[in-house]
């Protein structure tokens, strides 16, 4: 079987040849790969090599933590392709103290959303340790028409049910949702409905059970696929062929 992982980081941080990677990886059991920038070099770096494979789909933007402000869309836009299906990932991150302020992230924040509204573009969003403020964001009526995709999602299943009358947002599942401790994951993907679900790597980071501990690989998006089939106790193939479906509807590939 062939598996979709929209979100991966294959970038020479990681990797001393990642074309290759990508080549191994697609053989082993990957249909597409999307490749998510996290800051202005690497969302470089990801549209050179996206543009070598026509399995790989880039996603450029800047993660809170290397915001600098609403200037960073300007930079974005400017190195903007049509070959690119999302903004991404960007959002807010309030976990550690270093990080660019409140302020700063959300001024980022928005003018990235509104690059996406500009573009008819995904905006793939990276939330921790700031649900509160991102609902109040996400689900303002300005954005009623932008498809948002909630990476790597972190809250439990009282938001998702709060998200539900919103129709334009959608849920990425990564490994985590496999982990012993994964139980408030695992209670939320049991209420999200199965036509807003995606799963994801997060590579290299958030390696699955019973990968737990290695660095992960976009194959291993695997066994995400099989936890999230079983949990919801829909048949393996059915499930992939839904999430298949998700990627047409919102990401048009």
């Amino acid at each position: 079987m062939k598996y979709i992982d929209i979100h991966t980081h294959p970038f020479t941080e990681y990797y001393a040849n990642p074309l290759e990677v990508v080549d191994q990886w697609y053989n082993d059991n990957m249909e597409k790969l999307f490749v998510v920038g996290t800051s202005l070099k690497d969302s470089k770096e990801i549209l050179e090599l996206c543009s070598k494979r026509d399995f790989l789909y880039p996603i450029i933007g800047i993660h809170p933590t290397e915001v600098t402000g609403a200037n960073d869309a300007v930079l974005l836009e400017e190195i903007l392709t049509k070959d690119v299906i999302a903004i991404g990932e960007f959002g807010l991150d309030y976990h550690y103290n270093d990080s660019p302020s409140k302020e700063i992230q959300k001024a980022s924040m928005l003018a990235q959303l509104d690059l996406c509204i500009k573009h008819n573009l995904v905006a793939m969003l990276h939330i921790r340790d700031a649900l509160d403020d991102a609902f109040e964001i996400v689900t303002n009526p300005k954005y009623k028409d932008l498809k948002i995709v909630m990476h790597s999602y972190s809250g439990d299943a009282e938001l998702v049910k709060k998200y539900l009358p919103y129709k334009n947002i959608y849920f990425s599942i990564s490994g985590v949702v496999t982990f012993k401790n994964g139980k408030v994951t695992q209670e939320a993907v049991k209420v999200i409905p199965v036509e807003r679900l995606f799963c994801e790597t997060d590579t290299p980071y958030l390696a699955p059970t019973p990968m737990r501990g290695k660095p992960n690989i976009s194959p291993y998006v695997e066994y995400t696929y099989k936890f999230i089939a079983d949990l919801k106790q829909i048949p393996l193939e059915a499930f992939i062929k839904q999430i298949k479906d998700n990627v047409k509807k919102v990401f048009n590939v």
